[in-house]
């Protein structure tokens, strides 16, 4: 052989030990090389359009279960993260039969009669059966 070159050597005889031709191995998936991300889902983040939804299925009386599902949230999430559209689409809800009711109160039918008497039941705590106040 001459002396400048440089033999082939065959891959089963090639020393993998050796640090000039050792190569870093990867054991792991790149998938496992981002270990400091937290554990479990990422957290919920609400966009203004999903706020806008929220608060508009709830002033129209949808049950939560329902806007979840709509949302593909759990219902914990929806409550933590949307918990000012839905007291606002539930006062609405309220505003709306309260409005309706008093509509109905002030006729002059028997509906009337039950809507008054509704009315003073749930909103200011009367009874048919308490005493009358004592002058």
């Amino acid at each position: 052989m001459a002396a400048g070159r440089q033999t082939r050597v065959p891959p089963h005889s090639r020393n993998f030990f050796s640090p000039a031709k050792r190569r870093p191995r990867r054991f792991f998936p790149p998938v496992m090389e981002n270990q400091k991300r937290a554990a479990g889902r990422p957290p919920h983040i609400p966009s203004a359009t999903e706020r806008r939804l929220v608060q508009m299925l709830a002033s129209q009386g949808i049950p939560q279960a329902e806007i979840c599902r709509v949302l593909d949230i759990s219902e914990k999430t929806l409550r933590k993260a949307y918990r000012k559209q839905l007291d606002i689409g539930a006062a609405k809800v309220e505003a709306k039969l309260v409005g309706h009711l008093l509509r109905l109160a002030s006729g002059n039918s028997d509906v009337a009669l039950k809507a008054i008497q509704f009315t003073l039941k749930a909103r200011f705590g009367w009874s048919p059966f308490a005493p009358p106040p004592s002058s």
